[in-house]
């Protein structure tokens, strides 16, 4: 009896998984607000009165409760959101590392990653360019 190699898993979209850093890419929903991007939506929940907003093209998925938004906008801010699509050309993006650390664990393997403006460019599991 043979057993099947499980499938290669690529990373999502915006995350980079190739040292123990963990490193993804944000979305600062504040600056979609300032700059009036035509994809972002938003609409009035009719049981509850709430008002959502989101993003037409999925650069992030996420549904934001307008009034939480403006509350944490507020006190500090409300913070950026993991992109999970293609970001557009105009989209302000961020990479934030989930953890901090030195040595040989914490190398970062793919320096393209907080540059590559097309993710499909680099193999994320080694941090190599693709060749062309």
């Amino acid at each position: 009896m043979s057993i099947a190699p499980l499938p290669q898993l690529r990373p999502a979209v915006g995350e980079c998984r190739s040292c123990r850093t963990f490193c993804d890419k944000l979305i600062e929903p504040r600056e979609c607000l300032r700059m009036r991007c035509p994809y972002l939506w938003s609409y009035v929940d009719g049981p509850t009165g709430r008002r959502f907003m989101g993003c037409v093209q999925k650069v992030f998925r996420g549904e934001i409760d307008i009034a939480g938004f403006e509350d944490a906008e507020r006190s500090g801010g409300f913070g950026g959101i993991k992109m999970t699509g293609e970001p557009l050309a105009h989209c302000p993006t961020r990479v934030e590392p989930a953890y901090e650390g030195e040595g040989p664990a914490h190398i970062c393997l793919n320096p393209g990653f907080f540059d590559a403006e097309d993710p499909d460019d680099f193999d994320l599991r080694t941090g190599l360019p693709l060749a062309s």
